[in-house]
């Protein structure tokens, strides 16, 4: 069978397109969370800038007071006068920019000649005419449904990596959620600011020393994330999806089945002896594998994907590139780019836990 090579490469441009638009992303060979509750939150950004800048207060007039001999005098702002006492004012300068640099990311597909030779294609080069049947046709997208399967997996298990990841694997590449949640929220920098300067610039975290012994009688893992869920919402905050490894979320489903009850059809409600859907005041805590591969099957993320969220830029977002063949290779070029970056914008929604 035989297709010239503007056939061909019009084919393999077409499965791609549909492919990376289609099922493929939702075909993951393991489940990535994270992955798909960013994307569903993220927002563009265009072009023409070094980095995604946002505005943040933390402080405000009323915390401004004046002092005289080491001793407070009226405060600055709404303060009381009488008859003739000079009147106090007080400056406004308590907006802090955050910003984030974008990275560029990139992965190839080749499909050599002599690949498709082997499964029976062969390709004319220029635009010479060729022949070839339906039957030839599906041969070709079903090779390519095959490659373009290994690719788009790829692709999705090395992004999710990726904004997991705290950059350190690559200065190109997106520093991802554990460079913003790292286990010392007083020290260190997020978004260009000085967290130690600021504590309200500040997420929430209970790992190494401070981690939580869950205990199915006496529900003490249950009781502090009860309890610090009102933290993470005392400011506006709205955690959205709670994402945990294996050991945090086997923790909770012990202590939810020690306190649970049984009924007649079951656990649940049915005839069903699992537990089902963990949620707190509808919070979702979610197993997340990736958590596991990274080593930390203990650790559980709140995040509020309001304030935590993708920031890719406009028209670079999974943008595909059907690269034209060189002229001394026999090949087909497939690319796909990301450019973009991670936001966080308020800090103290977030928090990071480890169970014992």
């Amino acid at each position: 069978m035989a297709f010239n090579n503007t056939e061909a490469t019009d084919v393999a441009n077409a499965v791609l397109d549909w492919y990376a638009r289609g099922p493929a992303l939702a075909q993951n060979i393991q489940d990535k969370p994270l992955l798909r509750v960013l994307d569903s939150s993220k927002k563009t950004f265009p072009a023409g800038k070094d980095y995604v800048v946002s505005n943040v207060v933390g402080d405000w007039m009323i915390d401004n007071t004046a002092y005289s001999g080491g001793t407070a005098a009226h405060a600055t702002f709404f303060a009381g006068y009488t008859e003739a006492e000079v009147l106090q004012f007080t400056e406004s300068d308590h907006i802090h920019k955050v910003y984030y640099e974008w990275k560029e990311v990139h992965a190839g597909l080749v499909i050599t000649w002599t690949e498709l030779k082997k499964s029976g294609i062969t390709i004319n080069d220029g635009n010479r005419v060729s022949r070839h049947s339906q039957a030839e046709l599906a041969v070709l997208t079903d090779l390519l449904e095959d490659r373009y399967a290994d690719f788009m997996e790829s692709w999705t298990r090395s992004k999710n990596l990726m904004f997991w990841k705290d950059g350190s694997q690559d200065s190109d590449q997106v520093p991802g959620v554990l460079s913003i949640l790292t286990d010392t929220p007083a020290v260190g920098t997020t978004g260009g600011q000085v967290r130690a300067d600021h504590t309200w610039w500040r997420h929430r975290a209970a790992v190494g020393a401070s981690k939580i012994s869950a205990s199915a009688t006496d529900q003490t893992l249950t009781k502090f994330l009860r309890k610090e869920l009102v933290q993470l919402r005392r400011y506006g905050g709205k955690p959205t999806r709670a994402l945990c490894g294996s050991d945090f979320i086997e923790a909770l489903r012990l202590e939810v089945h020690e306190k649970g009850y049984y009924t007649q059809t079951g656990f649940t409600g049915t005839q069903d002896i699992g537990i089902g859907t963990i949620r707190l005041d509808n919070l979702v805590f979610e197993y997340d594998p990736t958590l596991d591969d990274l080593g930390l099957s203990k650790r559980c993320y709140i995040l509020d994907t309001r304030r935590l969220r993708l920031r890719p830029m406009d028209g670079e977002d999974d943008k595909l590139s059907f690269p034209e063949r060189p002229y001394d290779y026999a090949i087909m070029l497939k690319s796909m780019f990301w450019t973009g970056t991670l936001e966080c914008n308020q800090l103290n929604a977030q928090g990071v836990y480890e169970c014992a």
